[in-house]
């Protein structure tokens, strides 16, 4: 089967519902698609995440060119160039242009590739030696990877036998993060993750995975990783309940040098 169209893969990390249940199943036995996932998630997770008093860069122009190509219209390279300009301390917004608004669903679809685009033009700019979410990141503190953990299914839940998953802690000068990528069959309800204590009792919720299974959090700051020192990921009912369901999905532990980052 052909790797998943990056027009999917990119609804995907914005958290919408797309492609089939043969796209799930590629995308989860994929390396390379699951890889190309978890980048436009992270790229979606920091645009979600950006403050305001962050500086906007303005990109090249043949960055939009390839966003628009990506789009099928040459709208979205005549509008984003304004939108980074209306940003601009003093400067007002542009006029918006005439007209019917698109649908949502053509809306979208824009975004869809203009993200995925985004992700294409830039790869290909640089030669392919960085990733999109590396490139958003630059002109932020330095970030460096301080574990990769495996998380695996508990012996007392069969059922997730087949279930996998990674978890990739950075730090930077401020602060902890911690990426969490998921492979798991969609349930009825939702995947949240967890720092569970050494006694096996105190937990504390770093938020909820997407529909894509993926989810970069930050670490509550002053948490004593030694005690809180591992990661669970537990499958939650939609009952309005904000304690863990008691049913994990995996679960891995963070290195000690990690618990001394």
């Amino acid at each position: 089967m052909p790797h998943t169209d990056p027009t999917i893969l990119a609804l995907m990390a914005l958290g919408e519902s797309a492609g089939s249940a043969r796209d799930d199943e590629h995308v989860a036995g994929c390396p390379d698609c699951r890889a190309e996932l978890t980048r436009l998630a992270e790229l979606v997770q920091l645009a979600r995440q950006s403050g305001p008093g962050e500086p906007l860069l303005q990109p090249p122009p043949q960055v939009w060119e390839r966003i628009a190509a990506a789009a099928g219209d040459g709208a979205v390279a005549r509008e984003m160039p304004r939108l980074a300009e209306a940003d601009s301390p003093g400067r007002p917004a542009a006029a918006k242009p005439a007209g019917p608004r698109p649908s949502r669903a053509r809306r979208r679809g824009r975004l869809a590739a203009a993200l995925a685009g985004l992700a294409a033009g830039l790869i290909i700019g640089i030669g392919g030696t960085a990733g999109v979410a590396q490139l958003i990141r630059s002109p932020a503190p330095a970030t460096r990877i301080v574990a990769q953990i495996e998380l695996r299914p508990l012996p007392q839940f069969p059922q997730w036998q087949n279930a996998s998953g990674t978890a990739v802690m950075h730090a930077t000068a401020t602060q902890q993060l911690i990426a969490v990528t998921l492979t798991a069959p969609r349930q009825p309800g939702f995947y949240e993750v967890w720092l569970l204590a050494r006694n096996g009792v105190s937990m504390i919720s770093l938020g909820d995975l997407n529909s894509a299974h993926t989810g970069t959090f930050t670490i509550p700051p002053g948490t004593d990783l030694r005690n809180y020192s591992r990661i669970d990921v537990s499958l939650q009912p939609f009952n309005g309940s904000t304690v863990h369901s008691r049913i994990s999905v995996v679960r891995g532990s963070l290195p000690l040098a990690a618990a001394g980052s």
